[in-house]
């Protein structure tokens, strides 16, 4: 059979024939990329999405560039988790990392897997836990551990995108406080450890520096001085102390004002000169972007006065990379909940409001999305967070979305209607979460769409009780207090009532763990309190977006349209909606 005979099939298909021809081809032709991802189409179209992955990272592992093959690898591992990850290619997985149209964080997971399985990783594992983590972090900086340190795909993932496995955050944590223990001409003269360091440095601004920090620690970094002129001039000892002290502290705050002109700094050596700058580079077009951002009425209530001092200090999230949907992908994704003449307005020039945009994430995804028929405003009551997302879609290539700093409750001041509203995750934070939806539809047009995202009282009924100890207890809600209370939960382990949050990838960055349990303002719904709100304000139910994870027996079809059903539902499984409820309503 032919490739385009095999092709024909493809699109046809007959699967099974073009698998047999392209394992035929990639036979023939070890070396072809091409042929490994054509493959790995066939056999996703088969449902063997396990080989799949394991073909696609075949592919990129031959040809680097191939973005389709990273796109569908990221596809598949979006909603599959490998129960064996040795199969993976891992050059492939690493090549993977190097597209930002892909979700880097997605990729983390079976990369952490596969490095912990199927590499030396696993032998430094394993002497943390026979002799502990501070003897598992000096075998990395022994020659055994060399392979290790210098091994492409850890040092890949952990540049970007932040680490979910918890018995590696523990020997990288020990490997910093060896670090800092250690004289640095004995480690930084080295310079896989130093490259190593840097990658360190970088996981650790992923995640805000979430790792814990002893009193030990704390005592060390006091003696510890960062000379700024020092570092300029070229003091290799200077720069080491700037380095130790960047494993605990971003370097935009212990540098400050002195590191605006690190470009002409004589830093030694001169990878970590270019590291300073481009750090103090990200930062400083995070803040121009944020200079010509429109502010449209005053934050006058105090629960959103808190929510915007929160997020200016943290902005959530700190995302690096999205699987960036195809154009007018969202037409496709809403044809699922209303007919084809409820979104005839797609067709033509239509304008679309993202409600609590946050770091840009949703906003660009969306204006990605409704494609280039369609104007986006997305607000927000944090600049430093719009800064964000104006930076990243700049990134992206988005033109059709612009950046407004206004609170929900001033949603009145935009000019005109909206087509469609979108507000996950943001309500539930405001003061009265019915007022601000009640504000969102007054701003959509009779016949518009919008999409809702809730906490629910059941699901959420958990951390519910941790958030009210944590008040009861007075735990407070500042950087160290935060790691202290999540290192508590760490080293209790199973024990720990909060054990079940460390299956959440929440747990492992500052921002996000702060987002779920230090948050100044949560509040939870109802299904019934939902039905009842939209009969009372003109709108109706088309849908939940349902959880990947739902149990049988949910309802379906019909049923789905059905809220007294879902809340029946939802009292036999009450965490259905662990993430929140998420669903589409339109406006009578």
């Amino acid at each position: 059979m032919t490739q385009e005979l095999s092709i024909t099939a493809l699109k046809a298909g007959d699967y099974k024939a073009a698998i047999a021809y392209f394992e035929a081809a990639a036979q023939a032709t070890p070396g072809n990329g091409v042929v490994r991802y054509n493959l790995a189409q066939a056999l996703r179209h088969d449902g063997r999405e396990g080989d799949a992955i394991i073909e696609a990272t075949e592919a990129l592992a031959r040809d680097p560039a191939l973005n389709e093959a990273a796109r569908l690898l990221t596809y598949l591992l979006s909603f599959l988790k490998l129960r064996n990850p040795a199969g993976i290619n891992p050059a492939g997985l690493a090549a993977a990392f190097n597209f930002i149209n892909v979700d880097h964080q997605v990729l983390a997971s079976p990369a952490l897997a596969y490095l912990k399985q199927c590499t030396l990783l696993n032998d430094a594992l394993m002497v943390c836990k026979s002799q502990g983590w501070s003897a598992g972090a000096k075998w990395l900086l022994s020659s055994k551990g060399r392979p290790v340190l210098r091994d492409p795909l850890l040092l890949t993932t952990l540049s970007a995108a932040a680490n979910t496995d918890l018995d590696i955050e523990r020997l990288l944590t020990a490997l910093r406080k060896v670090l800092l223990m250690t004289a640095p001409e004995k480690t930084f003269r080295k310079a896989h450890i130093l490259d190593f360091t840097y990658v360190l440095i970088r996981q650790l601004e992923i995640n805000e520096y979430v790792f814990a920090v002893s009193s030990e620690e704390h005592k060390n970094l006091e003696e510890i001085f960062v000379n700024p002129q020092g570092v300029a001039k070229g003091s290799r000892a200077a720069a080491e102390s700037l380095l130790l002290k960047a494993l605990y502290t971003p370097l935009w705050q212990l540098l400050g004002e002195d590191g605006k002109d690190c470009d002409s700094w004589k830093v030694t050596p001169k990878k970590w000169c270019d590291f300073i700058c481009d750090h103090i580079s990200e930062r400083n077009q995070i803040a121009k972007a944020a200079e010509d951002i429109e502010c449209l009425g005053d934050i006058g209530n105090e629960i959103s006065q808190n929510v915007a001092r929160l997020y200016e200090e943290n902005p959530y999230p700190r995302w690096l990379s999205l699987h960036t949907p195809s154009v007018k992908s969202r037409h496709n994704l809403l044809a699922e909940y209303f007919t084809e003449s409820q979104l005839a307005f797609m067709n033509a020039p239509c304008t679309v409001l993202i409600a609590g945009a946050g770091t840009g994430q949703q906003a660009v995804d969306a204006a990605l999305g409704y494609g280039p028929n369609a104007t986006l405003t997305a607000v927000d009551l944090s600049l430093a967070s719009l800064g964000y997302g104006k930076r990243m879609a700049g990134l992206f290539q988005v033109n059709n979305l612009r950046f407004i700093q206004c609170d929900i409750l001033n949603a009145g001041l935009l000019e005109g209607d909206f087509d469609v509203i979108e507000s996950i995750g943001v309500l539930h934070h405001m003061d009265d979460p019915w007022l601000g939806w009640k504000t969102l539809v007054e701003k959509l047009r009779p016949g518009g769409l919008m999409k809702i995202g809730l906490y629910s009282s059941a699901a959420r009924r958990s951390i519910a009780s941790l958030r009210k100890d944590i008040e009861v207890r007075g735990i407070a809600d500042d950087q160290q207090s935060i790691r202290d209370y999540r290192q508590n939960i760490i080293n209790q382990g199973e024990d720990a009532e909060g054990a079940f949050l460390l299956q959440s990838a929440d747990f492992f960055s500052l921002s996000n763990f702060r987002d779920l349990m230090f948050h100044v303002s949560e509040q939870h719904v109802t299904i019934p309190e939902i039905a009842a709100f939209m009969a009372a304000n003109g709108l109706s139910f088309h849908g939940f977006e349902i959880p990947i994870d739902i149990v049988d027996g949910y309802p379906d079809g019909e049923a789905n349209l059905d809220l007294v059903g879902w809340s029946d539902f939802e009292g036999n499984h009450p965490d259905t909606f662990k993430g929140m409820y998420v669903f589409w309503c339109r406006k009578n």
